[in-house]
């Protein structure tokens, strides 16, 4: 009687809404569907393993340092002790106030921004060439071990990505209708890369001279000034962390070396030097083989209109890539090339891959270079997130392990596992150098290596040691020495970290102890 009393307008409204969600998604379109896939594949990848990994030396910055109290003191830490500007570290403050600074959820700002990036790209790829351009980028974008790496990691790497990416988007879109609300969006987005990470402005700098040149400054004013405005506010930050030389370390590897590591490293992510391991550049031979092909069906014969689709992508891949390098070259004070650096033209660099890959030209060609490059990236991220030897660190275990000291303790590591250990041990373990001069005593030295190396020589402990255990943690192994006879023993600071650890460099770690 009640449904027979509604009105009819009423009764139709009610079976709309009943209707609503299976005419909502039949009304979808094939490549929505596929790009939702996507991103749920990005989040799996992204989340599923996200808290699995101890922090390393570059994320216990954020989480113990810049993170540690109240907002003020974060922007101050940023202020003095980082190379970055602030948009990160102040959005991680906010989120880490309800989820804490945990692994899980303090690179959980990271993951999301990961996940967003993939229908980005998609977004990007339509713009460029159509539905099928973007859903290979989409694919790319969302199994990149690169772009998965950075988005388990506890720093402004894949925020300033996304953030790039909407640059990216909003250009496209501000040179192709000209509207103003795509102008004020396109500075926006750019104004947030650039406060984000500094090196996102060499793309969006072409960015800029390509409105100028295509639209015109009356139209581009707008978009103009709203960057201007952000650049503005950044620029003391920008200013003042540059003279403090944090960066300056980058420039004692030579700029050959790092090129060939970008390379690598944009293809099958961070797997050598940052893990504490040896380069391992075959690993990057098949997809950066499989990446040319796709460019090189660019160059085939009726290709044209997608090489002019591809060129404005590839501008953004040159000015991001091309610009540090020559400045690089130009002045050794002025060289921060670095993969990680870089990373803003990786997005890019994957919508001109999908461009090639769905070229009508190319046909089952380019299918089947795609399908092999995609399938590449997701094994290889599959096995990175679950073989400990393309991980970081588990400097938790150890951690574990060793427990509190019993006594004055000394722990030599890989200079840059330091930080991490004396994160997880909570036991006020201070990081000492040879240069400091003080004579340490200790009842206890623990030796931490990569893989299951030699027992050090005993010279480098001296007499009255011996060791009492011997415990691995995985990839990550522990030898324990005591002091048998009473008292303390003189610690050889300099000897000890000459031992064989299989690190590149060593470091000493102290528990409970004081100079004598």
């Amino acid at each position: 009687m009640e449904a027979a009393s509604l009105p009819r307008a009423g009764r139709r409204a009610s079976a709309d809404r009943r209707r609503f969600p299976v005419e909502w998604v039949r009304g979808r379109s094939r490549a929505f569907w596929i790009v939702a896939g996507l991103t749920v594949l990005a989040a799996v990848l992204r989340f599923a393993t996200l808290g699995v990994q101890s922090y390393h030396h570059d994320e216990i910055v954020t989480a113990s340092r810049v993170l540690r109290d109240g907002f003020g003191h974060a922007m101050d830490a940023v202020w003095f002790s980082e190379s970055t500007p602030p948009v990160y570290y102040a959005l991680a403050w906010v989120w880490t106030q309800l989820v804490g600074t945990g692994e899980f959820g303090l690179r959980s700002v990271s993951a999301v921004a990961g996940v967003l990036t993939v229908p980005v790209a998609y977004l990007i790829g339509v713009e460029l060439r159509g539905r099928r351009a973007g859903l290979w980028a989409a694919a790319l974008v969302a199994v990149n071990p690169m772009m998965l790496w950075y988005s388990q990691e506890a720093r402004a790497y894949a925020l300033v990505t996304l953030f790039g990416a909407l640059s990216a988007l909003y250009w496209l879109r501000a040179e192709r209708r000209g509207e103003r609300r795509d102008f004020v969006w396109w500075g926006v987005w750019s104004g947030l890369a650039i406060c984000t990470h500094y090196f996102v402005a060499f793309p969006i700098l072409a960015e800029a001279l390509m409105l100028l040149r295509r639209r015109g400054l009356r139209a581009s004013l707008v978009g103009m000034a709203v960057l201007g405005g952000f650049a503005i506010a950044v620029a003391p930050v920008a200013i003042h962390q540059m003279s403090l030389g944090h960066a300056d370390w980058i420039g004692n590897f030579s700029l050959g070396h790092r090129l060939a590591e970008t390379a690598a490293t944009f293809v099958t992510g961070e797997t050598g030097d940052i893990i504490a391991r040896p380069e391992r550049p075959w690993l990057a031979f098949v997809p950066l083989a499989l990446s040319l092909a796709a460019l090189a069906l660019l160059l085939r014969r009726g290709a044209g209109r997608d090489r002019r689709a591809a060129g404005r992508p590839l501008l953004l891949v040159a000015a991001g890539i091309g610009i540090p390098v020559a400045l690089a070259l130009v002045a050794a004070s002025k060289d921060f090339v670095l993969a990680r650096n870089l990373i803003p033209a990786l997005v890019p660099l994957l919508a001109v891959l999908g461009i090639a890959i769905s070229s009508p030209v190319s046909r089952r060609l380019g299918a089947a270079i795609g399908a092999l490059l995609v399938a590449y990236s997701l094994g290889f991220s599959i096995l990175a997130s679950a073989d400990e030897q393309f991980q970081r660190p588990n400097w938790s275990a150890v951690a574990a392990s060793i427990g509190d000291p019993h006594g004055p303790r000394a722990t030599v590591t890989w200079t840059l596992g330091e930080a991490p250990l004396r994160y997880y041990l909570s036991t006020g373990a201070v990081q000492v150098r040879a240069t400091e001069g003080y004579d340490w005593l200790v009842k206890e030295v623990d030796f931490v290596s990569d893989g299951a190396a030699p027992a050090p020589p005993r010279r480098l402990l001296g007499p009255g040691f011996q060791q009492v255990a011997r415990e691995d943690t995985g990839r990550l192994y522990i030898r324990r020495y005591r002091f048998r006879p009473p008292g303390l023993a003189p610690l050889r600071l300099r000897l000890l970290r000459r031992a064989k650890l299989d690190f590149r460099t060593n470091g000493v770690l102290l528990d409970g102890v004081g100079p004598e």
